[in-house]
């Protein structure tokens, strides 16, 4: 699944060739989506200049000029690219006509995607409810104390919930535990104030890399120029069960945890 890192990629790589840009037509092929696109709602944000692309956790949201904006999950397995021919692939589902003759295409093999019009200025179901991302200024040390203190879920799995912390999925969470030395298993309840504030600095660090990298590729995700990211190289224990851990030489573990694959060191992490 394409977590923060990704997600931030594929909003950087479009970004330059929509915005400023209007729609000009929109072509729906495969509207069976988790959510379906509504096509009553796309003459909104036709022919209306894009005024700005940003990110919220997972999500990317497409803002126009006359206060409508969209709002894409990738889901799974989904991508945005940017082609000035159109060259069908299977599973392109919807493909955006920009001004400039250029096409922003989404393929999804699964389908577990959406692209959904709203009112920017109005409440919108996708993203309420979503607590901040590590790059937010209110994702600090006393937040996360705060809100974990007393749980008795484990810290991976808190990390894993988005109206906690939104943006980090399996791979990273694996990763942001293992460069803390926190046991996945360990409950929110027994997780220190510095650890918290050790959690979200390593969130940061390693999230940061990633973007850099230009996202993990694991299977499906490609980023919007069709190029696989190149984290995977770096990470230190997701994928690595029975390699030997960086720190201290004993096996990395698999375990399952809420039908999620963790990956850990039982000798460094604690």
């Amino acid at each position: 699944m394409p977590e923060l890192p990704e997600v931030e990629t594929t909003k950087r790589g479009i970004e330059p060739y929509i915005s400023n840009q209007s729609i000009k037509k929109i072509l729906v092929i495969n509207n069976k989506l988790r959510i379906p696109f509504n096509k009553k709602l796309a003459k909104e944000i036709t022919n209306i200049e894009i005024s700005d692309i940003k990110r919220r956790a997972k999500y990317i949201i497409v803002d126009f000029a006359n206060g409508y904006s969209i709002v894409i999950h990738l889901g799974m397995t989904g991508n945005l690219r940017v082609s000035k021919k159109i060259k069908y692939l299977k599973h392109d589902h919807i493909i955006f006509y920009l001004s400039s003759g250029n096409v922003l295409i989404y393929n999804d093999v699964r389908r577990f995607g959406l692209i959904q019009i709203y009112r920017t200025n109005e409440s919108f179901f996708l993203l309420d409810n979503n607590g901040p991302d590590p790059f937010e200024k209110e994702a600090n040390a006393d937040y996360l104390f705060n809100k974990i203190k007393k749980s008795t879920a484990s810290i991976k799995s808190i990390l894993l919930n988005h109206k906690v912390i939104s943006g980090i999925g399996n791979i990273y969470a694996s990763e942001i535990l293992f460069a803390t030395n926190i046991s996945p298993t360990r409950l929110g309840k027994d997780v220190s104030y510095d650890e918290c504030k050790k959690i979200l600095q390593e969130s940061k660090k390693i999230l940061s890399k990633a973007i850099k990298a230009g996202g993990t590729t694991l299977n499906d995700y490609f980023n919007a120029e069709s190029k696989p990211g190149y984290f995977k190289i770096q990470l230190k224990v997701y994928g690595r069960d029975g390699q030997k851990c960086s720190k201290c030489e004993s096996n990395i573990l698999k375990i399952t945890q809420s039908n999620r694959s963790t990956y850990f060191c039982k000798e460094s992490q604690n």
